[in-house]
Order: C-alpha cells, then structure tokens, then sequence
C-alpha cells in the first residue's frame, strides 16, 4: 500500500511518536511510506540517522495553507498515495486542501488525540470534515464527542485504542545504580509521576497528597520526570517542598529519553492530570507490572477499573490522592494483585499488533473501495 503519513507539528510528545511509530512500522511491514514532517521540528531532529522516507514542508497559513497544500499535492502524486494519514489536528486544513488539488485523490484517514469540547458545523468545518474518509478515536468517550460535535456520519467513526509493544525493563542491578544515582531509596514506597511540568499536569496535587500522607505518618518518596515547562510553576513547587519539608522525598529527574526502561524501579506510576484524554503512560506502567492510580476524568477510566486494575482519584482532590495511595502504601499484598490484574488488562486490551491489525484493517478497507 503507497501511504502518505502527515504531521507537522514541531513538538515532541505522545502524538508525534505516535506518528514516528505508525510510519516505522508501515516500512517495515513492507508498505511503501512517505512521513511528510516539518523542517526544524523536534521530530525532524529524531529522525537525523532514520532510513524512513521522509519530506518536509513549513505551511505559513493554518486556516488556509495553499501554497504548502500544493507541495503536499505533488508528494501525493509522486508517490502515487492511495492513503494519507493525518495525525495533527492543524494539518487538518491542509491534507483536506492537498486532497482536493492531488490528481492520485487519495482516501483521507485523521486520528484524534485530544478531547472535542464544542460544535464544529459550521461551513468551513463542513467542507474539511466532509473529505475525511475515516475519523479515528483513541477512547469511547472521543467517540461519543465525535458523534456529538462533528459533521460526520457514524460509518466513518472508528474506535481505536492505542497498542503499546512489550517492553524493555530495568533489571534489579540498574534499578539499583539508577536509585542510587538519583538519591532515592530502597527502604522507602517509591511513587513517579512522568509528564511535562506544567500546572494541567497536577503535579502540585501529587505534593499536597504527600504531604497529608506525611502528616499521618507515612514516608513515600516521590520522583518527576520530564521537560519544565512553566518554570513559575516549578518554582512554587519547590516552595511548597521546602515550606512542607519534603526536600528529602522529593527527587526531580529531569527529563528521561526512555522512561519505561525504569518504570519498575517504582512502586507505583501516577498520572494526576486534571482530564488526560488516554494516559498512554498508565498502560505503559500495568504492563511493566506497577500499580498505577489516575483521576477519574478523561480517558483514564477507561483504563483502570478502580479497585481492580488499578485506582482512580477524584480530578483535583489532594485528600482522594492521599487516601488512594495510602491503600497502596498500607497493603502490600492488595498493591501486588492489583498490579498483576492491571498487567493481564493491558496485554489483552492495549497490545500493539492488536492495534496495528485494526488500523490496518481500517486501512485497507478505504483503499479496497477505491479500487472497485
């Protein structure tokens, strides 16, 4: 199959390696795959030593990138396209547009990472919904989103749930230099919360959890892991350490390239955003055997069943965080199964060839109807 992978955003994060992963894979399952990125994008860097095919474009005008539209045409044609396959909401406007100039009018497949939160029916939004013949959902909750706010008809609405490969961990020896390295110790519940430091990330509500659990007498250790990006907000953070005393619990580790290598050097992975649209890092932590807790909100309760695969928290609530993980920290024998259960339902449900199958078949079905 001749694909067109499309993502021009310039950042780094799980939709971009989702796009990377989707075009890696097209390759080496022997499909003929085109990644049109951006120019001087973090993606662009990642792929410096890569043998996937690549090209790159720079559209100056969201709403209406015609010019960039016209260059994506003649990669459409030159590489005879029989699907794009568009990753980024942005790029939207101009797969549409590049669809309309290409003479290969090949079929138009968009997957929606984020949540949708008002109507999107007016005549613009009519005409680039209408030339998308396949709209794909990471959660039943976009789904229902999708149904509700989008011009589209059902048939074209296919859910999706992402697939993650098994999993290369840390053996006991690296945990142990790991630990070591980073100040953190073995005696003590060790608790990571991987994402970027940001204020919709929750990481506060993590401190403030800590600090009741402290206050009751239990020690946990906490860890950080990934890029600042409000640095007001990290500031305040390390206030709150400091006015609370938890410098000696607390451990930021910067941002690590691959963070499931260490997952289980933890005792228990948490995602305390407000309202993650899926917590990939929530599948990533059960399959690599750690309890995991996240809010109830979003996506997340899709993943964990609380109480059985894992535990959830009311969005926003420090003292349900606390109780949540004072389970943990006080029931070592209910913090095992519920890591083992978690475990089993992350490899039945969110197995990466299980993905890779659907989306195939999704795939083909758009381009079998082409051909007839």
């Amino acid at each position: 199959m001749k694909i067109v992978e499309l993502c021009t955003s310039s950042g780094w994060g799980g939709l971009e390696l989702y796009a990377l992963n989707v075009s890696e894979w097209l390759q080496q399952q022997g499909h003929d795959c085109l990644f049109v990125i951006q120019s001087r994008s973090l993606i662009a860097e990642r792929l410096s030593n890569s043998k996937l095919k690549t090209a790159s474009l720079r559209p100056r005008f969201r709403l209406f990138p015609f010019i960039a539209a016209r260059r994506l045409a003649r990669l459409l044609d030159q590489q005879q396209s029989e699907l794009l396959h568009v990753h980024w909401t942005k790029d939207l406007p101009l797969a549409v547009l590049a669809k309309c100039l290409s003479c290969s009018k090949p079929k138009l497949a968009f997957i929606r990472h984020m949540a949708l939160t008002r109507h999107k029916r007016n005549f613009y939004h009519r005409f680039i919904y209408r030339n998308i013949d396949a709209y794909l959902v990471i959660t039943k909750r976009l789904y229902a989103e999708a149904e509700r706010f989008l011009p589209l008809v059902k048939d074209k609405i296919h859910l999706l749930y992402h697939g993650v490969a098994e999993l290369e961990q840390a053996d006991s020896i690296s945990c142990d230099i790991f630990l070591l390295t980073h100040g953190l110790g073995k005696d003590k519940f060790r608790i990571l919360l991987p994402g970027r430091i940001e204020y919709g990330k929750g990481q506060h509500l993590l401190l403030e959890a800590v600090n009741l659990l402290q206050q009751q007498g239990l020690q946990v250790e906490i860890a950080l892991m990934g890029h600042i990006m409000d640095q007001a907000y990290f500031a305040n953070l390390q206030k709150k350490i400091k006015a609370w005393g938890l410098r000696d619990q607390f451990h930021y580790l910067g941002f690590v390239d691959k963070p499931v290598y260490i997952f289980n050097c933890f005792d228990a992975i948490v995602l305390t955003t407000y309202a993650e649209t899926f917590g990939l890092v929530l599948i990533e932590g059960m399959k690599c055997g750690i309890p995991v807790i996240g809010s109830n909100a979003g996506g997340v309760p899709e993943i964990i069943e609380h109480g059985k695969t894992g535990l959830l928290f009311e969005p926003g609530d420090p003292v349900s965080l606390a109780a949540c993980l004072k389970q943990l920290v006080s029931a070592p024998d209910f913090c095992k199964s519920l890591a083992r259960a978690g475990q089993q339902f992350a490899d039945e449900v969110f197995s990466e060839q299980q993905h890779y199958t659907k989306l195939m078949q999704i795939f083909t079905s758009l381009t079998v109807h082409t051909l007839h």
